[in-house]
């Protein structure tokens, strides 16, 4: 009978700790595995019962109902969110791709042919797109450029560079590194023995011989030419042919046998044959693997908008036709652990001032101490007529995320 008393206690204890525990966090949005173009995620949800909720290690504000967001800063591919509170959590995994605006255009009611390659392949940081944001799909990609590539997908070690690699390759040159890396591991020849042909394009032959390279492949030496313009006496005929029958490079056209050798290799070209790299397989692989990879150095950044703690204006009366210096002070949160402030701008066109007045915490013009994160303005004011005056203060850190806050003061006669 004790026994059978002792169980039911521990069921009852169990029961009043389930039923009084806190609440796992319901999540809205976004859902586990979730694959997005956005730099940023709103993170929604809602926890029931009182308690402290942290996203990747950050303190998240509950609100009164129960639901809390907060923004979800990704890096390009694998990214981890851990929802804790107290100590139950919860996992969301959410896969940060990287296009371009060129790549997602309609080409006859279709994305382009490389997308998917180029969308991986710049995921994975080995290529890369232009200044202006755009990847120019058909534009003959350069020996440097290409040279780039290869030896990040293949992931050489890079050497420390004391002097020029070439003469039109000079050691500051970002690029100079792969271009010594790839020439090193004999998968690009220069030109010469002092110019490596940087900003020249390759040609689709010089790139087959690259390729098969790189993957040490063997050549071929029995060829059943295919392309037209590929005789198999043709210098460089061998590596064109050991690349197609591997599967690295095809013809340009799907109903004439033509490979075009000495035509450039576009970018989206040579990022198709790039993926086609086993070293690159293998990273396309483990990137859209949702079950490997999601490990806590892959937790994504965490913001919120700044929050105005309070804005003050003193004093809270003014005279009209009387000049008085009214005191504005704004108090904001700590952004510790989130994007920083860039800045805390209050709008004086209520009193005919600036739109966006820049408030200070420097301890100076107005402000009694330096980075206490009480923004300071002292603003000269003549009323000309009576009645409320408002104000609004915006606070703004670097992802250009906004808080804000209102305050107001009366003129009377």
């Amino acid at each position: 009978m004790r026994e059978k008393y002792f169980w039911l206690g521990i069921g009852i204890l169990f029961l009043s700790e389930a039923l009084f525990s806190p609440a796992l966090a319901i999540i809205f949005d976004p859902q586990d595995k979730t694959k997005t173009f956005s730099e940023i995620l709103m993170l929604r949800g809602q926890v029931e019962g009182k308690g402290e909720l942290k996203v990747n290690g950050r303190a998240i504000k509950v609100g009164e109902d129960g639901t809390f967001t907060c923004g979800l800063v990704l890096n390009p591919g694998k990214n981890l969110v851990e929802v804790r509170r107290e100590e139950q959590g919860q996992k969301l995994r959410v896969l940060k791709l990287v296009s371009f605006p060129d790549i997602e255009e309609l080409y006859d009611g279709k994305k382009h042919w490389a997308r998917g390659q180029i969308v991986y392949l710049a995921t994975l940081g080995i290529i890369e797109g232009e200044p202006d944001g755009n990847f120019y799909p058909g534009r003959a990609i350069s020996r440097g450029e290409f040279a780039t590539w290869v030896a990040r997908a293949k992931k050489l070690p890079l050497p420390s560079l004391t002097e020029d690699v070439f003469f039109d390759v000079p050691k500051e040159h970002w690029r100079a590194p792969y271009i010594k890396a790839v020439v090193e591991a004999g998968l690009m020849v220069p030109f010469s023995k002092d110019i490596f042909g940087i900003d020249e394009p390759i040609s689709r032959r010089e790139a087959a011989e690259v390729a098969i390279k790189t993957e040490g492949l063997g050549i071929v030496k029995k060829i059943v030419p295919l392309f037209k313009d590929v005789p198999k006496e043709e210098k460089g005929a061998e590596p064109i042919y050991t690349a197609w029958e591997r599967g690295l490079v095809i013809g340009v056209s799907k109903d004439i046998p033509v490979y075009d050798p000495a035509r450039a290799l576009t970018r989206a070209e040579a990022a198709t044959l790039i993926s086609r790299f086993s070293s690159a397989q293998a990273s396309i692989q483990f990137l859209s693997d949702f079950e490997v990879g999601y490990t806590s150095e892959r937790l994504c950044g965490v913001n919120v908008s700044p929050e105005i703690l309070s804005f003050s204006i003193y004093p809270l009366e003014v005279s009209l036709r009387k000049t008085t210096t009214l005191k504005l002070r704004a108090q904001v949160a700590s952004r510790e652990g989130f994007s920083p402030l860039a800045r805390v701008k209050v709008d004086l066109t209520p009193l005919g001032g600036l739109p966006d007045a820049e408030m200070f915490d420097d301890g100076t013009r107005g402000d009694e101490t330096a980075r206490d994160l009480i923004y300071s303005l002292n603003v000269s004011y003549t009323p000309q007529e009576t009645g409320e005056k408002r104000l609004r203060v915006v606070a703004t850190d670097k992802l250009g995320w906004e808080g804000e806050k209102e305050a107001s003061f009366l003129v009377v006669e």
